[in-house]
């Protein structure tokens, strides 16, 4: 079975989906050797005489430009590709495919988010229902993230709950790690980190609820050392932060050092009113750091009970929890020791492997 990943929206800076899209590329080349991935960047893992290199100017942006020319782009070139190279299965990643696809399709939906959120996606919140539309009619089989993320693809669409896997995302361990104490003072100096810090990590969309940890931090800072490093793109959020000497913002920071930002925090702050997955909980606790989470959409079942959870509207709550985690060391210890544990259900190769396994279903059907 030969299987075509649609990666043209990668670029040389990943986030979210894109660090979806190039570890599952990773990992099904590696279950699959007839896995080919369309893409104008390079995918580590995979072999360069696999991957089908696409123009720069379909990249994902924020820019309707780029957005547009992708839509022509998959609706046009990529079924071409499709039969030049004999695809059995295309899979796409995110909710963007060809609306006459050439052959069998399996689409991952990661969330509903332009859905409920249409203010913040814009048009591309109306092409999204249109999308979610014409899978309910297609022949192709859905990949969503957690059992709440279908539970609302079968309620919005007409969309049978038999043609949903449910594949939950994963980390990778090698990255994804605790980094040892002695590391932590020259990474301090590199970043220019004066203490101990509660940290955020993602874009800042509204829906992330980011006002609702400032908010609490400013409230309470009286009360711990800490300062709040909120790591995450500003260009979404549809207005301005708070400033405050003790609030730190950084738009983007070295992949590589993802995971010591990670490793270094007293705690992540995951306030989200829902999510589809929430990977950034994940990873946190890969690295051996307490987790505080919403209670929104599928976080409960990323974290379990590793976590700490609040309502996402709820001040006062968060505010106590974040005392908790600071003050107390055997909480601390606790959370981290069953994150370690949690984290063990989830990696790459488990996330490929059901993605493989809904391609075989859908070359079948």
């Amino acid at each position: 079975m030969k299987i075509a990943v649609n990666a043209s929206f990668l670029n040389e800076r990943p986030t979210g989906v894109g660090v979806f899209t190039r570890q599952v590329s990773s990992a099904l080349s590696s279950l699959c050797a007839e896995t080919y991935v369309f893409s104008s960047v390079p995918i580590p893992g995979v072999d360069p005489g696999h991957v089908i290199r696409t123009p720069r100017a379909v990249r994902g942006s924020v820019r309707l430009l780029n957005n547009v020319a992708r839509l022509i782009h998959d609706n046009t070139v990529i079924p071409l590709l499709v039969r030049r190279h004999g695809i059995d299965v295309l899979f796409c990643p995110i909710a963007e495919f060809p609306i006459a696809p050439p052959v069998r399709m399996v689409v991952t939906v990661h969330d509903l988010h332009p859905l409920y959120y249409p203010g913040q996606f814009g048009v591309s919140s109306a092409y999204y229902g249109f999308s979610l539309r014409r899978l309910s009619r297609a022949a192709c089989r859905v990949v969503t993230v957690s059992e709440f993320v279908k539970k609302e693809i079968c309620a919005r669409t007409s969309m049978s709950a038999d043609r949903v896997d449910v594949v939950p995302n994963g980390f990778d361990g090698r990255v994804f790690k605790p980094h040892a104490e002695s590391e932590r003072p020259g990474f301090m100096r590199k970043y220019g980190l004066k203490g101990p810090y509660i940290l955020f990590v993602g874009s800042l969309f509204p829906y992330k609820n980011v006002k609702t940890l400032v908010r609490s931090f400013l409230s309470m800072k009286g009360a711990v050392p800490h300062d709040l490093l909120i790591v995450g793109s500003r260009e979404v959020s549809r207005e301005p932060l708070p400033e405050d000497s003790r609030i730190r913002y950084m738009d983007y920071i070295d992949a590589a050092d993802l995971s010591r930002f990670y490793s270094h925090a007293d705690m992540l702050v995951h306030p989200a009113f829902f999510e589809g997955f929430g990977m950034t909980a994940l990873e946190a606790m890969a690295c051996g750091t307490p987790v505080i989470s919403s209670n929104g959409g599928s976080l409960p079942e990323v974290v379990g009970d590793a976590g700490l959870l609040f309502h996402p509207e709820d001040d006062r709550a968060l505010c106590g929890l974040i005392a908790r985690v600071a003050e107390d060391r055997g909480l601390r210890d606790e959370l981290i020791k069953k994150g370690f544990d949690r984290v063990k259900r989830f990696s790459w190769e488990k996330t490929a492997a059901g993605i493989l396994m809904s391609c075989e279903k859908a070359a079948a059907e």
